[in-house]
C-alpha cells in the first residue's frame, strides 16, 4: 500500500512538469533509439551480405593464383601472385575431381564493346560452359557457351541485360555481331536482369569463352579459377582434392589459394559482428548523456521540491519514503523514455523494410530487452544521486527553504 501510494505521488510530480519530463525523456527515447537502429543497421548489412553469398551458389569455391594468409578470405591480386593458373589447371581438375560439380576458368578485364548504334566501357569475363551452372545465372535469351564454343575459342558472347538494351534497345541481339575491344564477336544469349553481386553489376558484363578472352588480352594466365562442390558437406573434401591436383600439377608447390563461400562468408560476418558492436557501443553513449540529463533534472526537482520535502519528513515520512519517491521518479522517466524509443524504432526498422525490403534492418529480438533493461537501470543509476541528496536534507532546513 505504501508502495503504491509513493508510485502515485511519483506520477503527479511528473505530470506536474510535464514539458520538463517530455525533454527528459526524450533523451532516453533518442539514447535507446541509437541502440536500437545502429544495432540494426549492423544486422541488416550482415542479412544482406549474407543473401548475397547465399544467391552466388551455396557451395562456390574460388581459386586464386599465389598463396596468401588463409584469414584473407579475398587472396591475392592476381597481378602481384608468384602463382599461375591456366586451362590445363581447369582441364586436370575437370577430368580428375570426383567431388567437384562444376569448374572453369575466368579471366578478367576491362575494355570496349560497340556495334554500329552505341558503345559502352564494359567488364569482360572469360568463362567456360559451366560457369553460369557455378554461381546460378539465367539465361532469358539464346544460350550460354556451349563445351564446343570453349574448346575452340569461338568468338561468341553473351550480354549482361543492361549492355543488351544499350546496344540494341528493344530489338533483337541474338545473333548479331559486336566488337569487343575491336575483335567482332557474335551475340549467343542474354543473362537475366541481375544486378550488382559482391560489387560486380553483371548487367553491364560482357562474358566470352575463356579461350577467346586470354586470346583478346594475349596472355595464358588465368585471372582464377572458379568452381562448385556436388554438395554443401562436400566442400572440406573438394577442397583437399584441389589442392592435391593443383599441387601435383605444380611440381608440389601450393602456389595458389583456395577460398570457400564458408571461408568468405565467416570473415565478411567477423568483420559485421565488429561492425554491430562498434555501433552498439557509440549508441551507449547516447544511452550515458540521457542518464546524464536524467540526474540533472532530478537534482533541479529535489532543489525545487525542498520545501515539500520538509513538510513530508514533519508529518512522518521517513528517509527512505523520500528515496524511493524520487529514485521512483527517474526510473519512470526512464523507463518510459525506453518504451518509446523501442516503439519508434521498430516503427521507423519496419517502415523502412517496407519500402526497401532488400536490406532488412528489422530489429533482431535479442536487442529489445537489453535496450529496455538498460533503460531502467539507467533511472536506477543515475537517479541514486538526486534520491540520495533529497533523502538525507534535514527536515528543520527544508522547512526554512523558500
Amino acid at each position: 500500500m505504501i508502495f503504491r501510494k509513493i508510485l502515485v505521488n511519483s506520477a503527479e510530480a511528473i505530470v506536474e512538469n510535464k514539458l520538463r519530463s517530455a525533454l527528459t525523456m526524450l533523451g532516453m527515447i533518442i539514447g535507446v533509439m541509437a541502440v536500437i537502429l545502429l544495432v540494426s543497421v549492423g544486422t541488416g548489412a550482415k542479412r544482406y551480405i549474407t543473401s548475397e553469398f547465399e544467391s552466388l551458389g551455396t557451395n562456390v569455391i574460388l581459386i586464386q593464383p599465389g598463396k596468401t594468409d588463409k584469414k584473407n578470405s579475398m587472396g591475392p591480386p592476381v597481378a602481384s601472385s608468384k602463382g599461375k593458373l591456366t586451362i590445363a589447371d581447369v582441364d586436370a581438375l575437370q577430368k580428375n575431381a570426383q567431388s567437384l560439380a562444376a569448374v572453369s576458368g575466368v579471366m578478367f578485364g576491362a575494355g570496349v564493346v560497340k556495334n554500329d548504334l552505341a558503345t559502352n566501357n564494359i567488364n569482360i569475363l572469360g568463362s567456360n560452359d559451366q560457369f553460369n551452372r557455378i554461381f546460378n545465372m539465367t539465361i532469358i535469351e539464346g544460350n550460354y557457351f556451349s563445351k564446343e564454343d570453349e574448346d575452340s575459342g569461338r568468338r561468341v558472347a553473351v550480354l549482361g541485360h543492361t549492355i543488351k538494351e544499350n546496344l540494341f534497345g528493344s530489338g533483337n541481339a541474338l545473333g548479331k555481331l559486336v566488337k569487343i575491344n575491336e575483335s567482332e564477336h557474335r551475340v549467343i544469349g542474354i543473362i537475366k536482369p541481375t544486378g550488382d553481386k559482391l560489387g560486380f553489376n553483371v548487367d553491364d558484363m560482357v562474358f566470352i569463352p575463356t579461350k577467346s578472352s586470354l586470346r583478346l588480352f594475349n596472355t595464358d594466365k588465368l585471372f582464377g579459377i572458379r568452381a562448385s562442390a556436388k554438395s554443401r558437406s562436400g566442400i572440406d573434401d573438394a577442397v583437399r582434392e584441389l589442392t592435391e591436383i593443383l599441387k601435383e600439377r605444380h611440381n608440389g608447390e601450393e602456389d595458389f589459394t583456395i577460398i570457400t563461400q564458408v571461408t568468405m562468408m565467416e570473415s565478411m560476418n567477423t568483420i559485421l559482428n565488429m561492425l554491430t558492436y562498434a555501433l552498439g557501443a557509440i549508441a551507449f553513449i547516447s544511452m550515458l548523456v540521457g542518464g546524464i540529463g536524467i540526474m540533472n533534472i532530478m537534482l533541479v526537482s529535489v532543489t525545487e521540491r525542498t520545501r515539500e520535502i520538509g513538510i513530508r519528513r514533519a508529518v512522518g515520512a521517513r528517509r527512505s519514503d523520500i528515496l524511493k519517491q524520487f529514485m521512483i521518479e527517474a526510473v519512470v522517466i526512464s523507463v518510459s523514455g525506453g518504451l518509446l524509443g523501442i516503439f519508434i524504432s521498430m516503427a521507423i526498422t519496419y517502415t523502412l523494410y517496407f519500402f526497401l525490403p532488400g536490406f532488412d534492418m528489422r530489429p533482431p529480438f535479442w536487442i529489445l530487452p537489453p535496450s529496455f533493461l538498460l533503460s531502467f537501470l539507467t533511472g536506477v543509476i543515475f537517479g541514486v544521486w538526486p534520491a540520495r541528496k533529497a533523502a538525507h536534507i534535514q527536515t528543520i532546513d527544508a522547512l526554512r527553504y523558500e
